[in-house]
């Protein structure tokens, strides 16, 4: 029996030690950064997750959670910045966790995600203080970067995890909230988004686009931050959805065309707005490149020069479809025209995305920054008509080179009034749109009201049911009058 007891209890002291161990291992890991790595990775189902955030009938909330220390060097990054440069447009990531919720319960929390303020004219500060030392807030569009990796160490596990870190299978995502363009806000809040699916339905490579609310949290106080909608960034995980990769799986140049540092209108004198952005310090490019950055050979821009030199030249009719995708370009013209989007390549040589297929292979347009659209925005017609009396071959075409040298191909001209026919007819009905815009309302607007968000709460349909009816029918009585 002694034995029996003395055994038991050198069992009982084996299992202790045991016990003390595994614990001093927990520890060890813990602190060596393993629960760090834990905590950092995303393992659920990308696919079904950026299926869920881009769909319109379902109710979503996203949730941007920062710590007073973190959203104070925001502000202050945001602020130093312009004092160097007069602008806020300091792209620092600051880091915050992300909580997703939507209406089918489904909820998720990713830490140390990157925070930043985007777009050009219309960013701000998300919060100043008033002369009484009050908060303001304010709405601004955003960018979160799920793969940002801070100050880790290029070596270190957190740093691989981090990397090659992805959320709703997507490496970035971009946040634009209604803005006030020229007085006019879009109360009906789905425009933009919806505008990207018209250009899809077109069957054009855009970004996908969706809604929902969004709320900062900042220490321990919440900010009802408002309806924003939420875009696929034009980035590599875009060209592998809808791009081929050479043998060596890379993928051709990609530039972000904007008017920046003058208007990107495929001009002879690109070379000098063509380049890499190096935000801080403020240098910025009309053409910048956004990929293949490293690469020596890039820094003469060899497809873009390819294709400025034939849009310039004496054999365009010959060799402009070696260079660019014309089908793709033409759909553009026509849905573009249709919307009544001006702030683009066509009227303002603005806004567009060139990607150049694995190097040595034609362009492809993509549009994007669709908030000037369906009849709110900024627009260029000075009779304030949104564009729907607009000529289906405006006088403005003969002042951009590529628009007006493709439409005097009979062929592409063709190809663009039965596109213009084609999408008026099958896509530009107001049935569908308004549909639509009745399901957002449902969902969205009395949590608006009732947790009194900023920005626009009330949705209302403005000129909407005016815009797609006039246009419309403006674009088939002239292609009948066009055509006899």
């Amino acid at each position: 029996m002694l034995r029996l007891w003395l055994k038991r209890i050198l069992i009982a002291a084996v299992l202790a030690g045991a016990l003390l161990g595994l614990a001093e291992y927990n520890l060890a890991t813990a602190a060596s950064g393993y629960d760090s790595i834990v905590r950092l990775a995303n393992n659920r189902k990308q696919k079904t997750d950026y299926d869920r955030l881009f769909d319109e009938d379902l109710f979503k909330s996203i949730t941007i959670v920062f710590t007073e220390t973190e959203f104070t060097a925001l502000l202050d990054d945001m602020k130093a910045y312009f004092e160097k440069y007069g602008t806020y447009q300091d792209n620092t990531m600051h880091k915050v966790d992300m909580i997703y919720a939507d209406g089918e319960g489904n909820t998720f929390t990713v830490r140390e995600v990157g925070f930043r303020t985007k777009s050009n004219t219309s960013r701000n500060l998300p919060m100043t203080l008033d002369w009484r030392g009050r908060e303001i807030w304010h709405q601004t569009s955003f960018q979160l970067q799920f793969d940002a990796t801070f100050d880790y160490g290029a070596r270190s596990n957190e740093y691989a995890v981090l990397s090659s870190r992805e959320v709703f299978n997507l490496d970035q995502l971009n946040f634009e909230y209604c803005k006030t363009v020229a007085g006019e806000v879009d109360e009906a809040m789905i425009s933009e988004s919806y505008a990207y699916k018209l250009y899809r339905r077109a069957g054009l490579d855009v970004a996908n686009a969706s809604y929902g609310l969004v709320y900062l949290q900042v220490g321990e106080e919440t900010i009802p931050y408002g309806f924003f909608t939420f875009i696929e960034p034009i980035d590599q995980n875009f060209l592998k959805r809808h791009f081929d990769a050479d043998i060596a799986r890379e993928y051709g140049d990609l530039y972000k065309c904007t008017d920046t540092a003058g208007v990107a209108d495929l001009g002879l004198d690109f070379a000098a707005k063509a380049g890499v952005n190096d935000i801080p310090a403020n240098i910025r490019f009309s053409y910048a490149l956004k990929n293949n950055t490293n690469d020596g050979m890039r820094s003469t821009h060899p497809a873009l020069a390819s294709l400025v030199a034939v849009v310039n030249g004496d054999d365009f009719e010959r060799d402009i479809a070696s260079v660019l995708d014309v089908d793709a370009f033409v759909r553009y013209l026509a849905m573009g025209f249709l919307i009544g989007n001006t702030d683009d390549f066509r009227f303002n040589f603005n806004n567009y995305y060139l990607y150049f297929d694995v190097y040595d292979g034609p362009a492809t347009m993509i549009p994007f920054d669709l908030d000037s659209s369906l009849g709110v925005g900024k627009h260029q017609d000075p009779t304030g008509n949104h564009g729907v009396d607009y000529d289906l071959f405006p006088a403005s075409d003969a002042n951009n080179g590529l628009v007006d040298r493709v439409l005097s191909i009979p062929v592409y001209r063709d190809l663009y009034l039965d596109y213009l026919e084609e999408y008026a007819i099958l896509y530009f009905g107001y049935e569908n749109y308004a549909a639509e815009y009745a399901v957002a309302k449902a969902l969205y607007e009395d949590v608006l009201i009732a947790e009194d968000h900023l920005g626009n709460q009330l949705f209302d349909p403005r000129n909407s049911e005016w815009y797609f009816t006039v246009k419309a029918t403006t674009v088939t009585s002239a292609l009948a009058a066009l055509r006899g």
